[in-house]
């Protein structure tokens, strides 16, 4: 099959559905398909010029127009504008409807975006079978009031009009069906199939010791972990508000926090330094993979406070890593996590502060659950997953 994929970010931009979207094109590949990828030259909504203020915060990266990433071959387009998550790309909007009759499927990822709602049209119009991932059907409650309207907006119309034209839609979890139908899809046609990940890269990975070197880890030192977005949603400042309770256990104990800062990480800092605590914080910004992977076997608890997630990719990461997950029972992650089998499950801070301070004392019932969620998450082994894909664009 030639199949498009059209993703709004693309590698060496940084994110679940980035990395979802790479993933699935590469194991395509080498099961005989010809795949092309329709993204833009952006990395983070920084490098874009944004409404309603007119604003660019970071300069446009320097990215080829056109080149391939691992066979993969990309096309990236400039964004004229955004406002919100919704992009104006013309030039992309041109090809699409100039291409899209050569591909056998059409696969686009993102349901608050303007490609997949174009790439929805077009395909209709061609009478091509349109796939759609919604990764970002859940929106943070901390919106400004414009965007949540928007938002609103959108799905009782725009939305509406690709959710009704999709071929097919695929859902991460079983919650997903439910936002999916409340804005309109037909539930005939979703299917669940979850992210997935390179499971053999965790299993074979080694800890280097200039890895423990470099962030100054030894026996002494109990180490709790984070990845993903610096933002509040994603409630880093629980486990900020809760280490001065946990360092009188363990002193030597540090909390490394992963991942690229939206505006927050300032906000941690000054909480850090308020609490005696910043010392034993330690924001890296994003990492490449082999470091990240390194970094989650270094781990003794993978923390994951968010208040609010689509998948949350991270935690099969983790347990991939054999590191025990410690996360908010939230709808997407009681999906992910059986609590007290593969993982733990906390409602409150306070919750969170006695599982963490009991986990690090008993190693025994920490490897029990970690050797649970090992074997649990070969289901999401993107070998595994990417068959799934394929009775999907089958199917359509």
């Amino acid at each position: 099959m030639k199949i498009l994929m059209v993703q709004h970010r693309f590698p060496p931009a940084i994110g679940g559905s980035e990395r979802h979207t790479y993933l699935l094109s590469k194991e395509l590949i080498k099961k005989g398909h010809d795949v092309v990828v329709y993204t833009t030259n952006s990395l983070t909504n920084e490098d874009i010029l944004s409404l309603p203020f007119f604003k660019r915060e970071a300069e446009k990266p320097n990215l080829s127009r056109k080149g391939e990433v691992e066979n993969i071959k990309v096309n990236r387009f400039d964004i004229a504008f955004r406002y919100w998550s919704f992009n104006w790309i013309p030039e992309m909007f041109r090809e699409l409807k100039k291409n899209i009759s050569e591909f056998d499927i059409i696969h686009a990822h993102g349901y608050h975006i303007s490609s997949s709602l174009v790439g929805c049209h077009y395909a209709k119009k061609s009478g091509k079978p349109f796939i759609l991932t919604a990764h970002d059907l859940i929106i943070p409650d901390d919106l400004p009031t414009d965007a949540k309207l928007f938002k609103k907006i959108y799905d009782k119309t725009l939305g509406k009009y690709l959710l009704k034209n999709s071929t097919r839609l695929i859902a991460l979890t079983e919650d997903h069906i439910q936002q999916y139908t409340e804005r309109g899809g037909d539930i005939d046609k979703i299917r669940i199939i979850p992210n997935g990940i390179e499971l053999d890269k965790y299993r074979n990975a080694k800890i280097d010791q200039d890895m423990l070197a470099k962030y100054e880890i030894g026996d002494e030192n109990k180490v709790l972990l984070f990845v993903g977005r610096i933002e509040k949603y994603k409630g880093i400042q629980d486990v900020v508000e809760i280490m001065p309770k946990i360092s009188e256990k363990y002193p030597s104990i540090k909390f490394i926090v992963v991942g690229k800062d939206y505006g927050y990480q300032e906000e941690l800092e000054k909480l850090g330094r308020k609490l005696n605590g910043d010392d034993r914080i330690i924001f890296t910004g994003n990492v490449p993979e082999d470091e990240l992977i390194e970094l989650y076997k270094i781990a003794d608890i993978f923390v994951f406070p968010s208040k609010m997630e689509g998948f949350g990719i991270v935690l099969l990461e983790a347990m991939a890593a054999k590191t025990l997950c410690i996360a908010y029972l939230i709808p997407s992650v009681r999906r992910v996590i059986k609590n007290n089998e593969n993982g733990v499950l906390v409602k409150n801070e306070k919750e969170l502060q006695d599982k963490i301070l009991y986990y690090l004392g008993n190693i025994e019932e920490r490897r029990r659950i970690e050797a649970n969620a090992l074997k649990y998450v070969e289901k999401y082994d993107i070998k595994n997953v990417i068959n799934s894909i394929e009775k999907v664009y089958e199917e359509a």
